[in-house]
C-alpha cells in the first residue's frame, strides 16, 4: 500500500503516539510505503519546527521522525504541479500522490476532500482517507 500523508495528518499522528506506533509498525514491516516529495518534506519540517506545533509533540518523537522515518520515505520528483485546488499550497500534496502512484492520500483538509478533488484522485486510483481510517484498514 502506497500512501502520501498531508501535513495535518502527520502532525496528528505525532501528537498521538499510539496511532504513530501502529503507523510506524506498518511502515517498518513494509505494509505501507510512504511516498513524499522534496516540497512536501520541506513543509513537514517547517510545520514541525513551528513553535505552536513543536510544543505539542514529544521532542523524541519529532527527532525520530526527522532522523529515522523521513529517510525511509520514497522520495519522488514533481515534474509539474498542476493548479487544481482552491489552496495552491495543497497542489503539491495532490501532485505527490499522483506522481508517486499512491493508493491513498491521507488528509483531513476540507480543500482536499471536496467532491471534485476526490473524483480527480479517483481517476488516478487514489482514495482519500484520514490517519484514523488508515489505522482501521491496517
Amino acid at each position: 500500500m502506497r500512501v502520501t500523508i498531508d501535513t495535518n495528518q502527520l502532525v496528528r499522528a505525532l501528537m498521538r503516539p499510539p496511532e504513530l506506533a501502529t503507523f510506524v509498525m506498518a511502515w517498518a514491516s513494509r505494509r505501507i510505503t510512504v511516498v513524499c516529495s522534496p516540497l512536501l518534506l520541506d513543509e513537514y519540517q517547517r510545520i514541525l519546527d513551528a513553535p505552536g506545533i513543536a510544543e505539542l509533540i514529544y521532542p523524541e518523537l519529532r527527532r525520530i521522525f526527522l532522523t529515522q522515518l523521513a529517510v525511509e520515505m520514497e522520495m519522488i520528483d514533481l515534474p509539474h504541479i498542476p493548479a487544481v485546488c482552491r489552496d495552491p499550497d495543497d497542489d503539491k500534496v495532490i501532485a505527490t500522490a499522483v506522481y508517486g502512484m499512491a493508493d491513498y492520500l491521507i488528509t483531513a483538509d476540507d480543500d482536499l476532500r471536496t467532491h471534485a478533488i476526490a473524483e480527480l484522485l479517483g481517476q488516478e486510483g487514489i482514495f482519500l482517507t484520514t490517519i484514523d481510517e488508515l489505522m482501521t484498514l491496517l
